[in-house]
Formats: structure tokens, sequence, C-alpha cells
């Protein structure tokens, strides 16, 4: 199964297959004792995180794997439970040996997607940069290289590896399937059309998102299974624009062959995520104005 939707012509898919498999092999071989958390001095701290849940906790340690030997190394490592799914749960001796190297283990209440920053972002200091990922890619070794320059260039921003960008017909957006994946929008200059797809590699510094981030009953509401669209509104709602770090939707390798969960194809089939957005877009309609006012129909409503 390929990831995300993303169709790849037979010849390219024999090759992504090849890639997959000689890349897995190679990070199992990885000695995990020999991985480290960041040591030098820096100006900001990377704070790496990500979830996870009892079937995948296993396999988990690949992506691991990936995120500790970044060529931009974390400060911090964070993997979020469900409290209710890992009570008295016994983890497998690959949890264990990177708990010894520096893993933090931390429970929450289980909000699906959302628990990768829900109790960490707003403790954030101004000096510490938040990064999320998903729990079954093997990612790139100089993706958070790549994040953290882009973010350099403009400090205000959030920044992502992989998003879409929001298409509207008048002042209506499209439904997601037509959003665009393959466009220049938010390379050079940041956008707040950009859905950035948080488990792909996404860089969040402080203050950029608005004070409902947090909100586990407010999340509950509007977007528990859509966590990409609510950080979208959550940051546009608070002027934080979005920059991308590449033109094409980049198709990661997956540490598994094949993905036992997936939410966004979910929502997407099942019109969640118009819906979702439609809900944020009448409950938050500043954001709503703010990514409008980059399409033709904003200009003209205000007189631009």
């Amino acid at each position: 199964m390929i990831p995300e939707r993303v169709r790849i012509p037979v010849l390219g898919g024999l090759w992504y297959k090849f890639l997959c498999y000689r890349k897995r092999k190679r990070i199992s071989r990885m000695d995990i004792e020999k991985l480290s958390l960041n040591k030098e001095d820096r100006n900001e701290k990377l704070i790496f995180t990500l979830t996870t849940f009892p079937d995948r906790i296993d396999s988990v340690q690949y992506t691991l794997k990936t995120l500790f030997s970044q060529s931009l190394k974390p400060d911090r490592v964070i993997l979020w439970l469900a409290a209710e799914e890992f009570e008295n749960f016994e983890f497998p001796e690959s949890i264990k040996k990177f708990i010894d190297i520096g893993l933090e283990i931390r429970y929450c209440d289980n909000l699906y997607g959302h628990k990768r920053y829900y109790k960490l972002y707003e403790s954030l200091k101004e000096n510490e940069l938040m990064v999320m990922f998903d729990d079954d890619i093997l990612f790139p070794k100089y993706l958070v290289e790549r994040l953290y320059d882009k973010w350099q260039t403009n400090k205000k921003c959030i920044v992502c590896d992989r998003g879409q960008v929001l298409s509207f017909d008048g002042d209506k957006v499209l439904n997601p399937g037509r959003w665009s994946s393959i466009s220049n929008v938010g390379l050079k200059q940041p956008s707040f059309r950009i859905l950035a797809s948080p488990g792909g590699g996404c860089l969040i510094p402080p203050n950029s998102l608005y004070k409902d981030a947090c909100d586990s009953e407010i999340i509950k509401k509007y977007a528990l299974k859509t966590g990409d669209i609510w950080l979208m509104f959550m940051a546009v709602q608070n002027n934080t624009k979005i920059m991308r770090t590449y033109k094409y939707h980049r198709t990661f390798i997956l540490s598994e062959r094949q993905q036992t969960v997936q939410l966004g194809k979910e929502a997407i089939y099942q019109g969640r995520y118009i819906k979702t957005f439609n809900d944020l877009a009448e409950a938050y309609p500043h954001a709503y104005s703010n990514m409008l006012s980059e399409t033709d129909q904003g200009k003209a409503i205000n007189g631009k």
C-alpha cells in the first residue's frame, strides 16, 4: 500500500518497494545503544514529539532510530501514550533501550494525533521548537535540518515538509480531494493557505498557535480525528503563516509494509475533512478570512 493515496507508476512502484526494503533492512541493523540526544550547545532546543498505540509499540523503534540519527539531533524526544491503552503494559526491549538513551515516555488522554502536542505546546519555552512526527515513517536524515533552515528565514512561521494548498471557488473552499499537493505556494513566501501534514515532520515554534489549540474539550467538539485541519485553523486564527520545504508531496518510506490505521484517508472518504473545515470556518471566521485573503475573491473583497 502506497502511503496517503499517492499513486506511483508500475516501474516507479517497483523502485519504491526496493528502496523501502533496503532502508528497512539498514534501519533494522542500527544499534540503539550507539544513538544519542544532542550534546552540543545551541540557541534553540529541538523537542521531537510523536505518539503511538499498543499494536505499533515495537515497530515504532524504527521511526525512533531515524529521529535519533537526524543530522540535526534532538534535545528531547517524547513518546506520548494514551494512559487507558497502556495500563499495566510491559514495554518491549526496544523501547527500554531507547529510554536508556533519553527517550521520554509521557501519558495523557487519548486524543489521537493531538496527543503529540496538546500537553507539550503550552509548556514550550521561548527557545524551544516542537517538531511533530508520525510513528510509522522512516524519516530522511536531513529532514529536521531542512525544516530548521527554512524556519530561520521566517521565525514567525510554522514549517512543514509536506503540505497541501487550499483551493477555492470564489469564497468557497473546494473539497479536500481538490487541494493541490504540487505547488510553489508557501515555498518562498509564507501562506495562510497551507494545510501542513503534521506527521510528516512539522516544526512549530512557541506562541504560533491560537489560545484554543490545546483545549481538549474544543478539540473533541470540532476535530478529534482531523488534527491537521485543527492545527491549520489554530495557526491562521493566530495570524501565523505556514511554509513548505518542498514543492511536491513527498512519498515517505513506511516502517511497516502497510499502514494499519489511516485517519486521514478515512476522514476524506467519510467527508469528515470538509465538514470539519466548514465547522471551523464558522467557529473561527478570522482564520477563514485570512485564508480567503490570498485568493482573487479575497483580494477583491479587500479592495486590493
